[in-house]
């Protein structure tokens, strides 16, 4: 069958492994400053979003910048100070604070239960695994500690590369390791600008993981869990 999938590949963070924000919002109540979960989960829909604005302009204009993380941690810390009202005077410790959590290998260590079986599935039927990571160094590490990097055929950080999505070569290197065309490819990951678009950018075809609803308008196969995966492969 012309251009059949042969690889899937996958972000890391937000997708196959999640940090524990149930502890910071512990925290952050019993410093005096009551938080939930949704406070989290509300605040990383605005920090995508100022993401999204600032990148996809630049993405269909045909550019993109080689590292773009930064903009969206500030733009999800800032919203989540102002969700739980923290004062100004305290905003810079309290985001410094949240910041290095965010950065600590041990603490994206929550794995949906389904995740290991759907792998094992996707390997078992023939798929070529791979994971294409804007991370700090650590994620093929991390994967190992949570029991999933052996399910990987090949596993991308962008700091060891030297280059973070959606630039067009870290793309690019994913699919010459599993030796096949953006065509017979698709990426699952759950940013729609950095994830989605910079998939696009190489004609891989992208799958929107979006569990926290922050894109019901976004114009590509979208999902709420890895359960719907299936469903999604065999449309295509």
């Amino acid at each position: 069958m012309p251009n059949a999938i042969r690889a899937i590949f996958f972000d890391a963070g937000n997708t196959l492994i999640f940090p524990r924000v149930e502890e910071l919002a512990r925290e952050l109540t019993a410093d005096g400053f009551p938080a939930t979960v949704e406070d989290f989960c509300a605040a990383d829909r605005l920090g995508r979003a100022k993401l999204d604005e600032f990148l996809w302009p630049l993405l269909r204009q045909g550019g993109a910048p080689r590292t773009v993380d930064h903009i969206y941690w500030k733009g999800y810390l800032d919203a989540l100070m102002e969700q739980i009202q923290v004062p100004e005077a305290k905003r810079a410790d309290i985001v410094g604070r949240l910041a290095a959590r965010f950065r600590e290998l041990s603490f994206w260590s929550h794995v949906f239960p389904e995740t290991p079986g759907i792998l094992d599935s996707l390997r078992a039927r023939g798929y070529y695994l791979g994971v294409i990571s804007n991370s700090v160094g650590w994620i093929e590490q991390q994967l190992r500690n949570v029991d999933l990097a052996r399910r990987f055929d090949t596993i991308l950080d962008s700091a060891v590369v030297g280059i973070e999505k959606p630039h067009r070569g870290i793309f690019r290197l994913a699919l010459e390791r599993a030796g096949v065309r953006a065509a017979e490819a698709v990426f699952v990951g759950d940013t729609y600008s950095t994830d989605i678009g910079g998939a696009q950018r190489v004609g891989l075809r992208g799958i929107l993981l979006d569990r926290i609803g922050a894109y019901p308008q976004a114009d590509c196969p979208r999902i709420i869990s890895l359960k719907d995966l299936d469903r999604v492969l065999e449309g295509l």
